[in-house]
């Protein structure tokens, strides 16, 4: 039996009898501290042998509620006999100071002082001679990421952050979720105030030309609006336009037989008349996202002088993604983002090619897969304490609250460097296909697992996808996402790999890379279109011109 398929120990008899939640992070927590008595602080492997301690301990209670004691004695005994014994010795001395003072089992205290990491960033700031407004942010930033090091986030999560195992993102954002879906009607000096109590980085916005036909407004003065309410809030923004499925704010407008009794049918060549002033006028950069949807009647003949201009802004460079809207498929808005699950509570990267080093475990897939679900547990852990922290915040905050948003939001798990890690075990690039692409499917296959299995313990939701940012490129390990990046690969074998890890994860956004040396046409890209609808499970498709590695993408608001 394996961790994931033990039963799920819900409850722990306390010394004078009362029922508690049971935590497998206090467990953790508690291995952790246990390391750095030892002077070896290592929070990936306490994380480890708790799972280990979790399978052993659902074995032994076969149902029952255990008790603090048990679960204790569990502990030390698997601890030693996983091969630890100094580890086990030294959480028994810890288990038995905490009984003695009749204090709880909560070995992580706040940092004394702030890390060194904010005085570096600061001074970094200071020197760079930045305009006031740019180092404001850049000052502001580095203190609320050390906020979110000290209150937010156990220690144990912020080591494995600091080894980059695992990357918490939105660090500068402790008050608010990753991203969300936000209204698309924009009241100028309301709507940035409102969203930016509830959204840390990206404002996900759907089919506002819907509301445009609504109000009777102007897709010029509409976009204006948005950048002003963006640069307010310090965000940027996902704009999904031309959904197959309207909104179900936009039911009004809406046809079929739900809506039967509608006096006014929608006006589709308005509604796509709108969609094009929209592209037209938003800029598609860093700022704004463009992600236009595509459905079977858009890739008819009839639709081909639409679809062309739209094609021909991504292969010049422009921020736009093409997203499928397929039968019986969730409309997806966003990374992790979609109409039932509108918000990204946290967004985690798992750096796999270092683990797979750090571990030894480059010659074997099996135990990387263990290794890799001890990860994912270690990011489901940062998304529940990212989520009480937010609960706690509620009654200041009361957008977290409305519609249950915070309820309804969702850990992303990005995979990082999956087809570095890939190639290293396998030994052959993951867009060959074969054994290396079965591989890369396992592993999101496992991810799916092990997310779905704890997650819903936890009541939480949680996926594998991609980064918001346009950059995609993380380190020379590879890149962010479930995605080939493969010079080597042409543009369908690219397709085919990302479409193949989509169909495992319903997520994701392929990267279809291009260079100035072999540019992608128009023609071909909107062939390659009609290639991904009929022949692939890709989700998203973006176009991306290759970046140099160190290069780091700078929001408009934060230069100055």
């Amino acid at each position: 039996m394996t961790a994931d398929s033990s039963p799920p120990l819900t409850w722990v008899s306390k010394r004078d009898g009362r029922l508690v939640p049971f935590e497998a992070d206090k467990i953790s927590r508690a291995l952790f501290a246990a390391t750095e008595d030892l002077g070896h602080p290592d929070a990936f492997l306490a994380r480890e042998l708790t799972d280990g301690v979790l399978h052993f301990l659902a074995a032994e209670c076969e149902g029952r509620t255990p008790t603090t004691a048990q679960v204790a004695d569990v502990v030390t005994k698997v601890v030693r006999e996983l091969g630890h014994p100094a580890l086990s010795q030294s959480f028994a001395r810890f288990t038995r100071e905490c009984v003695a003072n009749g204090s709880a089992t909560e070995p992580l205290p706040a940092q004394s002082e702030p890390t060194p990491l904010l005085w570096n960033e600061v001074t970094r700031a200071m020197d760079a001679g930045l305009p006031a407004a740019a180092l404001a942010w850049r000052l502001s930033g580095a203190c609320l990421r050390e906020y979110s090091r000290r209150t937010v986030f156990a220690r144990d999560l912020m080591a494995v952050h600091d080894l980059g195992l695992l990357r918490l993102e939105n660090l500068h954002a402790p008050l608010e979720l990753a991203a969300a879906l936000v209204p698309s009607a924009i009241q100028e000096g309301v709507w940035a105030d409102d969203v930016r109590n509830c959204v840390g980085e990206g404002a996900v916005i759907d089919s506002p030309e819907y509301t445009l036909i609504q109000t009777d407004g102007d897709a010029a003065e509409y976009v204006r609006g948005l950048r002003t309410g963006l640069r307010d809030a310090g965000l940027h923004a996902v704009v999904n336009l031309n959904c197959a499925q309207p909104p179900v704010w936009a039911g009004e407008l809406a046809e079929g037989p739900l809506f039967s009794a509608q006096r006014q049918p929608p006006d589709r060549l308005r509604l796509a008349a709108t969609a094009d002033a929209l592209v037209d006028q938003l800029p598609g950069n860093d700022l704004v996202r463009i992600d236009w949807h595509l459905a079977e009647a858009d890739l008819a003949p009839d639709g081909a002088a639409r679809l062309h201009r739209l094609v021909r802004r991504a292969v010049e460079g422009a921020n736009v993604a093409f997203v499928f809207d397929r039968p019986n498929r969730p409309v997806a808005l966003a990374e992790g983002i979609n109409r039932r699950h509108p918000a990204a509570l946290l967004r985690v990267g798992l750096n796999l090619p270092l683990l797979a080093e750090q571990s030894g475990t480059t010659a074997d897939a099996g135990l990387f897969l263990q290794k890799m679900a001890s990860l994912a547990r270690m990011a489901l852990s940062a998304a529940a304490q990212k989520r009480d922290f937010l609960r706690r915040q509620s009654t200041a905050r009361p957008a977290l609250a409305r519609g249950f948003l915070l309820d309804r939001a969702r850990l992303v798990v990005v995979p990082i460097g999956l087809d570095a890690v890939v190639t290293t075990i396998a030994q052959r690039r993951l867009a060959e296909g074969g054994a290396a692409l079965e591989l890369g499917r396992q592993i999101v296959q496992r991810l799916r697992e092990v997310l779905s299995h704890d997650g819903k313990g936890r009541h939480l939701d949680a996926c594998v996808d991609g980064p918001a940012a346009s950059g995609l490129l993380d380190s020379v390990k590879g890149v962010e996402g479930l995605t080939a990046w493969d010079s080597e690969a042409t543009p369908k074998q690219q397709l085919r790999t990302a479409g193949g890890l989509h169909g495992i994860a319903e997520h994701g956004t392929a990267a279809l890379r291009s260079s100035p040396e072999r540019p992608l046409s128009a023609e071909a890209l909107v062939e390659l279109l009609h290639y991904v609808w009929h022949k692939t499970d890709v989700v998203r498709l973006r176009c991306i011109r290759p970046v140099s590695i160190s290069h780091q993408l700078t929001a408009s608001w934060a230069t100055g």
